[in-house]
């Protein structure tokens, strides 16, 4: 069963809504390809556009340019959803995912949108749109693959 039938099936059995989230380093003409199959297969299995979220996973070192160029590649496909480009200083915008072992105070936090969707599809190296969806403070080596929570994670063609 290929990724994209399972992500048909999967977004029909949820129903409520969908986060998808592209890694930064993820090249453009790429992004667009993968983005358009994506919106197809959410539209085949009825989920309406209203209830899509593409998120831009950029952590607090990436440029403008770089994300404008992924924004703009995805936006096609994104038309009629939201487009949110990841804030990691937006304190409004992150949810707790967890405590962190040995610490009192702190823990992980993660984009709040990608949180509340009842289907996430992570489009990249996992570890690397998990960098881009956390928070500015959370710490690389407190971060772990199963943070992400993604139902879905669709590489980059050729991975």
């Amino acid at each position: 069963m290929s990724a994209m039938h399972s992500l048909a099936e999967l977004s029909a059995g949820r129903g409520d809504d969908a986060a998808i989230a592209f890694a930064l380093d993820f090249p453009p003409d790429q992004a667009n390809q993968l983005a358009q199959q994506i919106a197809s297969h959410l539209g085949e299995s009825g989920l309406p556009r209203g209830q899509r979220v593409w998120i831009i996973a950029a952590d607090a070192s990436d440029d403008e340019s770089r994300t404008a160029k992924l924004a703009s590649a995805i936006a096609d496909a994104g038309t009629g959803s939201l487009l949110v480009i990841h804030d990691p200083r937006d304190l409004d915008a992150l949810i707790f995912q967890r405590r962190i072992a040995g610490q009192r105070r702190g823990g992980v936090y993660l984009n709040a949108a990608w949180q509340s969707a009842s289907v996430r599809i992570a489009c990249g190296e996992a570890m690397s749109v998990l960098f881009g969806l956390c928070a500015w403070f959370n710490q690389p080596a407190h971060l772990r693959p199963e943070d992400l929570n993604a139902n879905i994670v669709l590489g980059r063609p050729g991975d």
